[in-house]
């Protein structure tokens, strides 16, 4: 009886161990399946937190398999990168071009070949925060065109490796061929932050006028936080990047850089825009408000030492 009853025990693990060995190997399949790059000099736990929501979105059906994300997460007081994923990835730049042309203007105005008049004024204000494209058109042409927009980015600012100005803004908004990066706006804004910019302070005061955002507004992230950013949309990229800056549990100023761009290429083509513009946008829009609020959050308790109340 007793050696019958061993049978069965061991028949019933073998059939155990047989059900749920196509689990483990799909799990293994799906963790496998996925083109990201990743900053092997960083050991964060965000970046780690990043990778299973997005991971989690496609699993969803949220993202398509054809959407692209690049994030970079810096915490600028501490010096420290937390997040860098596929940073180098070029990515349409849409709307977050303008910083640049921003950029070559300010640096036109440095050197005495352009004056910052009232009328230039009032088109930085409608270019940054309501996003006009026929102001930033106004400041390409006034400073010679895309291509010489691009020759002043390449000639003076070497360290903005996959940025490119190759077109004017297209009256319907649709522009796919000016290019950015994570990493590019990522010093971008750092640079900016430490002053390494011509004119900072003036492009720092654009870049906080109230406008619409992806990192802020619609989280739980406090309303005492500063923001300073610019965002892109069009259909087939959904991208914000900016300083943040948290005050922490002695009210000190600690800021930081988000950067999220999310980038689906097959959208240029009309024939695959078979979702609606907004429900497309405001799906990944989620995305980037989720992640925000991941990083604030660990910013403000792991390196800060404080305790995150929701408002």
């Amino acid at each position: 009886m007793f050696r019958h009853i061993q049978k069965l025990v061991i028949l019933l693990i073998s059939w155990s161990i047989v059900l749920l060995f196509p689990i483990f190997t799909a799990s293994a399949a799906t963790s496998g399946n996925t083109s990201s790059k990743y900053d092997s000099t960083i050991d964060s736990p965000l970046e780690d937190d990043f990778d299973r929501y997005i991971k989690s979105q496609r699993r969803r059906k949220i993202l398509a398999g054809t959407d692209r994300t690049s994030f970079v997460v810096y915490d600028i007081s501490q010096n420290k990168k937390i997040v860098s994923i596929n940073e180098d990835r070029q990515m349409m730049a849409a709307s977050i071009i303008k910083n640049f042309v921003m950029l070559a203007y300010f640096h036109e105005v440095k050197y005495g070949r352009q004056k910052h008049t009232a009328v230039n004024k009032g088109n930085l204000r409608a270019m940054i925060r309501y996003s006009s494209n026929p102001s930033t058109n106004y400041f390409i042409r006034l400073l010679g065109g895309p291509a010489q927009v691009n020759r002043i980015l390449k000639a003076n600012y070497r360290y903005f490796k996959q940025t490119r100005i190759v077109e004017y803004i297209p009256a319907s908004g649709r522009t796919y061929k000016n290019m950015t990066s994570a990493r590019d706006l990522s010093t971008f804004f750092l640079r900016l932050w430490q002053g390494k910019l011509p004119h900072s302070e003036k492009m720092k005061w654009y870049f906080k006028l109230k406008n619409g955002d992806y990192i802020y507004k619609q989280t739980y992230i406090p309303a005492s936080v500063e923001v300073y950013n610019k965002t892109g949309t069009v259909y087939g990229l959904v991208g914000d990047g900016g300083v943040l800056v948290l005050r922490d549990p002695q009210g000190r100023a600690r800021p930081y850089i988000f950067i999220g761009l999310m980038e689906d290429r097959t959208k240029t083509n009309r024939g695959n825009r078979w979702q609606s513009f907004y429900d497309w946008k405001n799906r990944r829009a989620y995305i980037l408000r989720r992640l925000s609020e991941q990083a604030y959050k660990y910013i403000y308790e792991k390196h800060y030492g404080g305790r995150l109340v929701r408002r």
